[in-house]
């Protein structure tokens, strides 16, 4: 008896620490780093004529902002006194604020070419495009903004996909972030965990330059995806907030439900009647889809709808609910943080929670569930329902864009296939 009361109290550690072992994800966590919007500057300037200012009898010094400068210490280090900062600030109060200076972007002084100490013009830019000129002349203090000319090309290009599709698109001599547009162009049609080597995306776009430096995001205009001889096309049709992408048959692409809760991750496991459970050790259905992704990756509601519920259990740690309708829910499991509440109504693409491995989790990932009349099914089997088509009266209009982008295409790839450059 003794030595079974002695061997109970040696196991109840060992089962515990076996628990925290396989049970708790206990790995170095790698955070979620949301990709940074660079907001590219440009300060190449091109004599005679500087940000609309003739340069006959002037000279220019550049420079640009150091972290924690303010537009007053900008002025004072060149002599400009405080009270003529405190009345540009307020003169340029109906046009800029001061106090928008960032750290990285460039600066020019403007000094008279017979005397380097007291500048005529300070000039910030706000980006690559837009500048503010201050005038700093006594009696003659004024403020104005100015613009770069942007000039606006169309392309067309043909990829083959042989890894990332980022690095592929760069190799082609195109702009990568074309990545990140095909995603969200394609995000109801095409599921991109099951892209394929070999496979082929065609895109017509245009895009801004400055100077000729690419200024602002890509725009794509009509896009083709060719994966095994199942084709995928995307059109952009429409004004203003009107603007959507439609297929060949003038059907939305925007479907009802998207098709992942994560922009850009693995799956991990798929949906399955029978598998091991990699906690539990043991063989059970695995009704959902794992999206592996770094700690923090926002989780996104795939569908407009009301969260039901959200709050934790054992097994499934945080987690959120929706009802998007009377047929369909969908469940977001392991989160690390909840970021609404039971009740509030969300819409397609909203941020609703973050990558995390609470409950039964070895890693960081969302295991995402979905119900169709109240029985689990593998969402990335279903074919769901259309937004509204091109409208009747628009038809004629659309098939002609339509067509005249499809030629581009097609002439995009022909140039891939004989071999030959593919962005033009």
């Amino acid at each position: 008896m003794k030595r079974w009361v002695k061997w109970s109290a040696l196991a109840v550690p060992v089962v515990a620490i076996g628990y925290v072992w396989i049970g708790v994800d206990v790995r170095p966590h790698v955070e979620y780093v949301p990709e940074e919007v660079v907001e590219e500057v440009d300060s190449t300037l091109l004599p005679p004529d500087v940000y609309g200012i003739p340069m006959s009898g002037f000279t220019l010094v550049e420079g640009k902002v150091k972290p924690g400068a303010t537009f007053g210490d900008l002025l004072a280090e060149h002599g400009v006194p405080m009270t003529t900062v405190h009345a540009l600030v307020d003169e340029a109060a109906p046009q800029f604020d001061v106090r928008r200076l960032r750290s990285g972007h460039p600066y020019a002084f403007i000094f008279p070419a017979d005397s380097a100490h007291k500048p005529s013009y300070f000039v910030y830019e706000a980006d690559r495009v837009e500048y503010v000129v201050f005038g700093l002349q006594d009696g003659e203090l004024s403020v104005r903004t100015g613009k770069r000319p942007v000039k606006t090309t169309e392309h067309q290009i043909a990829c083959t996909v042989t890894g990332a599709l980022y690095n592929d698109l760069a190799r082609a001599g195109a702009d990568p972030a074309l990545a990140m547009h095909l995603a969200e162009v394609f995000a109801w049609t095409v599921d991109f965990y099951r892209i394929q080597k070999n496979d082929v995306f065609t895109v017509v776009y245009s895009e801004e330059t400055v100077d000729g430096h690419r200024h602002g995001s890509p725009r794509i205009l009509a896009a083709r995806y060719n994966s095994g001889g199942r084709i995928k096309e995307a059109f952009r049709f429409g004004e203003g907030k009107a603007v959507q992408y439609y297929d060949a048959e003038g059907n939305s692409q925007r479907k009802a439900f998207l098709k992942a809760p994560l922009k850009f991750s693995r799956i991990s496991s798929g949906f399955s009647g029978r598998r091991l459970h990699p906690v539990q050790k043991v063989m059970k259905a695995h009704l959902g889809t794992d999206y592996a992704a770094p700690y923090g990756t926002p989780i996104l509601a795939v569908g407009d709808g009301v969260v039901e519920k959200a709050g934790r259990t054992g097994g499934n740690g945080n987690f959120v609910k929706i009802r998007h309708n009377g047929t369909y829910s969908t469940q977001y499991l392991h989160m690390r943080k909840i970021l609404v509440r039971q009740g509030q109504r969300v819409s397609q693409g909203d941020v609703i929670g973050e990558v995390g491995s609470t409950g039964l989790a070895t890693g960081p990932h969302v295991c995402f569930r979905f119900w169709k009349n109240g029985v689990q099914v593998d969402h990335r089997k279903e074919e769901f329902p259309s937004a509204e088509p091109v409208a009747k009266e628009q038809r004629a209009s659309f098939d002609r864009l339509r067509d005249s982008l499809g030629t581009k295409l097609d002439e995009a790839e022909l140039a891939l296939a004989q071999g030959r450059l593919v962005n033009f």
